[in-house]
């Protein structure tokens, strides 16, 4: 437990030089000192901690758990400030949110290395070279003057990032579209929302203080990360030069307490004071974008994939990172081609990767692990549509994908194995030989998205609808294709259920929903119907 100051203080300063975590803070108010439990570790390496030891006249003393409810009136209310639908929220996606949040996210895995500075940074080239973006880490988010780290620093800084301040990053950037001029205006968050928006409020093998000292540790590991840009000309907005900045600057950390009856002081809340960095005016500026001299990227951040970081961080980290990493590849659409290896070198990094092609063996576990996250993707809504006319076909598909089309009713069922015996690959069959090497030349033709992943796509396209000075045209509808002679035309195709699904890249069980007339196909899946059995 942390350890509290008593009454009785002389403030004679002997206790502060000797903390080493700089827990001890002194306190201008009533000229004297008070201990951030959230830094204090009670010095466990040493028999006594060193402030008690510093202290002649027995000031220190533990703080004992704080009984009751700790809530406190000093906070403004929870209210959840962004996801006013209960679903989704815009939010900040330029280059700069997308790197920022690959770093918190990716972490060691990234190319990281010694610029001429002798700091560690991470280059991002921007527009096939013209332009970069580096990175690098300040060594205290809450001075004045944020200095980049140097090597070895750097490299402890990264071996210790939580995954879980993406969360943050993604909040922060949400916070900040509805911030009005937001180089210049902040924004104040406190415990009581991050533990909303996180979930943290329903953890009860939690301590309030382990929750606040979680909280404040990934706000500052968002709020180490500096960007410094050479953008090129795009289009009517000039190239720019941006110095190095924050990514995000914590400008305070305003501190809540309440005192028991022994007068021990408890933190009960904490509250956060940010604002973007000068890359914000380059690419969250309303009045420049309406001239076309500066960009207004966003796009939605769905509510879900905050609560799905924090439930499988842990069991499924490169299912996590894809996700991360898919929600700004994904955001102009689902129709995003990408190749194994490069969801692997996101998920796993360079390392992993090159292990598993060197090393005899290797590449056994890791096929295993990439196949368990695509199917935890899988289940949360994304779900992978395989190349399988040529590069991804269904002998190196993973099983999980060939078996999600098994009908829960018996009667299907027996025919779905009926035609699975009588079928060239039968889903019993071992996977080839050489699948890890036609792997890693495979590819995605993209996903097919969740609900409120395809929001931000349709308002997009509504209002191009809208812009359009001229009616279009009506074509004339075809006559309905049948579930009889869509059967028919498969039948003279000599094509399975399967195969016809993924030709169309549809599932086996539309494909014999479909056929059984159980609803109706739209225009779009009957023009593709059409051409593909060539009707």
């Amino acid at each position: 437990m942390a350890y509290t100051i008593k009454d009785g203080c002389i403030s004679c300063d002997s206790c502060r030089p000797e903390c080493p975590q700089g827990a001890i803070q002194p306190e201008a108010e009533w000229n004297g000192y008070w201990i951030d439990p959230t830094r204090c570790d009670e010095c466990k390496d040493l028999e006594a901690p060193r402030c008690l030891t510093a202290c002649d006249i027995g000031s220190l003393k533990p703080l004992q758990p704080k009984k009751g409810r700790a809530k406190s009136s000093l906070l403004p209310p929870a209210i959840l400030d962004i996801f006013l639908n209960g679903k989704t929220s815009p939010f900040a996606s330029s280059m700069v949110m997308w790197e920022t949040c690959n770093i918190l996210a990716q972490g060691q895995t990234l190319p990281w290395s010694a610029d001429n500075r002798h700091q560690l940074s991470y280059l991002r080239s921007v527009r096939r070279g013209k332009g970069e973006m580096r990175f690098r880490l300040a060594a205290n988010p809450e001075s004045d003057s944020l200095k980049p780290v140097d090597v070895g620093q750097g490299k402890l800084k990264l071996a210790s990032f939580d995954i879980r301040a993406t969360c943050i990053h993604l909040i922060f950037a949400a916070y900040v579209v509805a911030t009005d001029v937001p180089w210049q205006n902040s924004f104040v968050i406190n415990n009581q929302h991050i533990e909303q928006y996180l979930g943290l409020d329903k953890r009860k093998d939690l301590t309030k203080l382990e929750k606040l000292t979680l909280i404040k540790k990934l706000v500052h590991q968002t709020c180490q990360i500096l960007v410094e840009i050479s953008w090129p000309r795009q289009g009517k907005v000039p190239a720019f030069e941006l110095p190095e900045t924050a990514v995000w600057q914590l400008l305070d950390t305003q501190y809540y307490f309440e005192e028991d009856s022994q007068g021990g002081r408890h933190l009960i809340g904490l509250a956060f004071t940010i604002q973007t960095g000068h890359w914000s005016k380059h690419f969250l500026n309303k009045h420049d974008f309406r001239g076309q001299t500066a960009f207004y990227q966003y796009s939605t951040l769905p509510q879900s994939l905050i609560l799905e970081v924090m439930s499988n961080w842990q069991q499924h980290e490169g299912a996590v990172k894809l996700l991360l990493w898919l929600v700004f590849k994904l955001r102009l659409g689902g129709e995003q081609r990408m190749t194994v290896r490069t969801l692997l070198r996101i998920a796993y990094g360079d390392d992993k990767l090159t292990e598993a092609v060197t090393v005899r063996g290797a590449h056994k576990r890791l096929l295993k692990t990439f196949e368990g996250d695509l199917e935890t993707l899988y289940y949360y809504g994304l779900k992978p549509i395989f190349d399988a006319d040529d590069t991804y076909p269904l002998d190196i598909q993973p099983l999980w994908a060939r078996v999600s089309d098994i009908p829960d009713s018996a009667e299907d069922a027996l025919e779905f194995w009926a035609e699975d015996a009588h079928s060239s690959l039968s889903l019993t069959d071992t996977a080839p030989k050489d699948k890890w090497q036609r792997l890693l030349n495979a590819r995605l033709l993209g996903f097919d998205l969740p609900e409120e992943w395809q929001q931000y796509k349709s308002s997009k396209s509504a209002k191009r609808r809208h812009r359009q000075s001229q009616p279009q045209p009506k074509a004339l509808p075809a006559q309905q294709l049948s579930n009889a002679e869509i059967k028919l035309a498969r039948q003279r195709q000599r094509l399975s259920q399967r195969a016809l699904a993924d030709r169309l890249g549809k599932s086996q069980s539309w494909i014999r929903d479909v056929e059984k007339g159980r609803f109706n196909v739209s225009l779009e899946d009957q023009a593709l119907l059409r051409k593909t059995l060539n009707l």
